[in-house]
């Protein structure tokens, strides 16, 4: 029957609903604590009192924790494989241990150390499913997000971590008003079982006794397992308060098989952030503080019966990201905003700058005199004397090369060097205004092409000269300037040389003609040479 009602709830955070074989009770989660709690039995009426209160109530997230005699534990060991194998073997194991129950667990808790260091499981399951699921399918009905369905003996392991130095043999043991006496034993700080024992009500009997008797009979059983020996100890801790726990503490004494410990339920609740007062020796608000705080990962629920949970969740998580992403929108576009308005602040300074000197512009060359020459031919003129500039060149490495070659034919004197730089490597340096096609048919005469041939310019220089001694032999003259005019064209940056005349006119389109008895002295010729020009890198 529920102990507090009124007309409306109002809650804005999640609740854990506590679940024994006779109660049940309601814990809110108010900000970071403990709120309101409520109480229901474990009945027809109860269960309609409990349908009452999920109807006048928000659908808040709610966590069902469990303390029943009803659980079983089992430890095993399967091969270590992963995935699809895995559930196999697990779902095999469950139809053979715990056949009749969908509420099942299972999780790996080591490692074999020898042979095939297969991989040893904990799997625990609530035998009699049908003290569960009334509530589950209530709270489906009313479409309430279920977080997860949990028990006492497995959470009992998140206490652990709150314990001063906890022994590899620890036995936990706490009262929870809902369901009695709750001893969990731990090896190596991994569970190992858990016992419940039915308690008389408070008040009525003293407790003191009970918990010895059931204390001395745990004790048995875990040494008949030989979970504990005399080289390691027992530590039993307990979490208790009030004059209860004082009462313990003068009944038991340290020894070489045990060892006591003694926190007061009130201040380890304290020390976890609650403002909660106990002043009964029940664990019931730790246990529910602990798990709404948590909020761990279910242990038996399955999906279906957290779809509305999970539903919530996406729904909470695509509002958030919503929000996060009109966020995002807002900042980037008050970002763009103000871009936009800086870059729209500049353009009207440029125009009013571009104005201003415009005018200023106008205003200078309305007083500068009249000149035949409009700019802009001003401005082309100049451009080209830079661009004229940028060719300017000397006839100093034409010459160096027609030196190096004349050098080694001592008979030719050069009488006459004419110079010049161009683009065009076929200009005549008579006609200036038009390209020349030289003579062919003899030793250096060629037509130059330019065409790809990776110069920026060239230098054209036509030379005059003549032979001296000569002895009127006009074939070895010709002979002397044709393998000078070769031996020139072979230097390395010489384009072209071609022969322009020589002392003795052999062309085929000319009449041979002369007097045996004259006595010619003179062996004149000239050539033209080309030297192409690269700009330096």
């Amino acid at each position: 029957m529920i102990s507090s009602l009124i007309s409306r709830f109002r809650f804005t955070h999640r609740r854990l609903l506590f679940l024994s074989a006779h109660k049940a009770a309601i814990y809110h989660w108010n900000g970071n604590d403990l709120g309101s709690s409520y109480l229901f039995d474990v009945d027809e009426e109860g269960r309609a009192y409990f349908e009452r209160y999920l109807n006048e109530t928000t659908k808040l997230p709610t966590y069902i924790l469990t303390d029943y005699f009803e659980e079983e534990y089992r430890q095993d060991t399967v091969p270590h494989v992963f995935g699809s194998d895995r559930q196999a073997i697990l779902l095999r194991k469950k139809g053979r241990l715990f056949r009749d129950t969908p509420y099942f667990y299972s999780r790996v808790i080591g490692r074999e150390e020898d042979g095939r260091k297969d991989d040893r499981i904990l799997m625990t399951a609530l035998t009699n499913p049908d003290l569960v699921r009334p509530w589950v399918t209530m709270l489906d009905n009313y479409k309430v997000p279920l977080a997860g369905v949990y028990s006492v003996p497995l959470f009992t392991e998140s206490i652990l971590k709150h314990l001063e130095n906890p022994s590899d043999h620890l036995l936990i043991v706490t009262l929870q008003s809902l369901s009695g006496l709750r001893q969990t034993f731990f090896q190596d700080r991994e569970f190992r079982i858990s016992r419940l024992v039915q308690m008389p009500r408070y008040g009525t009997e003293p407790y003191a006794p009970y918990i010895r008797d059931e204390i001395e009979k745990i004790r048995r059983y875990l040494n008949s397992m030989r979970l504990i020996t005399e080289e390691d100890p027992l530590e039993i801790c307990f979490l208790l308060s009030g004059d209860l726990l004082d009462d313990l503490k003068k009944h038991h004494e340290d020894s070489a098989l045990v060892r006591y410990e003694f926190y007061n339920i009130d201040e380890l609740l304290k020390s976890v952030g609650s403002s909660q007062t106990i002043t009964t020796p029940f664990s019931d608000k730790l246990f529910a503080h602990q798990l709404l705080k948590q909020k761990p990962r279910s242990y038996y629920a399955s999906s279906r019966e957290r779809r509305y949970f999970t539903m919530r969740t996406l729904r909470y998580t695509m509002i958030v990201s919503g929000v996060l992403l009109l966020l995002g929108s807002a900042v980037w576009s008050g970002f763009n905003l103000m871009e936009g308005l800086s870059y729209k602040q500049r353009s009207l300074i440029a125009d009013n700058k571009a104005r201003f000197y415009n005018q200023r512009y106008e205003m200078a060359r309305e007083r500068l005199p009249d000149i035949p020459v409009e700019p802009e031919d001003l401005k082309v003129a100049v451009e080209l004397a830079h661009r004229l500039g940028d060719y300017k060149t000397s006839p100093l490495k034409i010459v160096q090369a027609v030196s190096a070659v004349t050098g080694r034919y001592p008979d030719i004197r050069l009488d006459e060097f004419r110079w010049t730089a161009s683009v065009d490597p076929n200009l005549d340096m008579s006609n200036p205004g038009a390209s020349q096609a030289p003579p062919a048919g003899k030793i250096g005469y060629s037509n130059v092409s330019y065409k790809d041939t990776g110069y920026d310019y060239y230098q054209i220089a036509h030379i005059k000269g003549h032979l001296e001694p000569f002895n009127g032999d006009f074939r070895k003259a010709i002979d002397q300037i044709n393998a000078f005019t070769e031996e020139l064209g072979n230097r390395d940056g010489i384009h072209d040389v071609s022969i322009l005349s020589l002392p003795l006119d052999v062309s085929s389109n000319t009449s041979l003609s002369g007097n045996t008895g004259s006595d010619s002295r003179e062996a004149d010729f000239s050539i033209r040479v080309v030297l192409g020009i690269k700009h330096a890198a």
